[in-house]
């Protein structure tokens, strides 16, 4: 059995079979390159908006200071984590309902290779060519926000923000898998994807800072993991966490990862049985 070949690779070899997996999501995202474009595209809208907004409420040339950011430090946030937003996307829970209710979910279940872990490489591969150039434009915007608005940017800020990046994506992979395991007990779902972006999106900072919440609804918010996809990210390039938190907040990062694993567990395992009961 462990010699069989599973599309063209020895089943044992598990790295070859979620290397293939993430070639698919690769292949997807070389592809469909309008999409990435159009995808930066519609960033700038929010941004001009945002920006319109916060000129209006900022006395000019006061350094007035609004939920805690003066008016450089809100264009700053606002710019980066727009971009945030779009790196970290997710889309794949749409694959995921279909898979389950059209019973596409049945070839995955024979195969040897995990389900998961087959979505997360696919999601990983055809993030992989966004983010290289995602990331691109985030340096320059980091560059250009130093340089004109004179937010800082520390090397070691950069550094963290690299490794926050890699765990929102792992983090927000997850919750939206947890999402959509909605789809074993629900017959349509498309409107509570969008409904739970918008809401996901909000309480991880990526409309507006948690400040604006008012101290109650920061530290409510502050409790969740979904400032660790947009906030925390976009915090750390703007120069707004001390050094010394960084360590702690990866590690609170990392604990939520955990939960949500557990808990997409669960999920599954009750959703996998129903599946398997109703015959989808």
């Amino acid at each position: 059995m462990a010699g069989s070949p599973v599309a063209g690779f020895p089943m044992g070899d598990a790295a070859a079979k979620y290397g293939r997996s993430f070639s698919i999501g690769l292949r997807g995202a070389l592809e469909y390159r309008l999409n990435f474009a159009f995808s930066i595209m519609s960033a700038i809208a929010p941004v001009v908006i945002q920006t319109a907004l916060w000129t209006r409420l900022y006395a000019p040339g006061s350094g007035d200071t609004l939920f805690g950011f003066t008016f450089p430090q809100m264009i700053a946030y606002t710019v980066v984590a727009n971009l945030v937003s779009r790196l970290v996307r997710t889309g794949f829970e749409y694959e995921l309902n279909a898979d389950i209710k059209t019973g596409g979910l049945d070839r995955y279940l024979v195969k040897p290779i995990g389900y998961f872990g087959f979505r997360l490489c696919v999601f990983l591969g055809s993030k992989s060519v966004p983010t290289g150039l995602n990331l691109v434009l985030l340096a320059g915007a980091a560059w250009a926000l130093h340089a004109v608005l004179g937010v800082p940017v520390s090397v070691m800020a950069a550094c963290a923000f690299v490794a926050s990046i890699l765990v929102a994506f792992v983090l927000n992979f997850l919750i939206f898998w947890c999402v959509g395991m909605a789809g074993f007990w629900l017959t349509e779902i498309g409107f509570l994807f969008e409904a739970a972006r918008i809401v996901i999106i909000t309480a991880s900072g990526g409309i507006f800072p948690l400040s604006v919440f008012g101290p109650r609804g920061q530290a409510l918010l502050g409790m969740l993991p979904f400032r660790f996809t947009i906030q925390f990210p976009t915090e750390l390039l703007c120069g707004r966490i001390p050094a010394g938190r960084i360590p702690t907040e990866l590690g609170l990062a990392l604990l939520w990862i955990a939960a949500l694993a557990g808990l997409s567990r669960v999920l599954w395992n009750a959703g996998i049985r129903r599946f398997a009961a109703v015959g989808s």
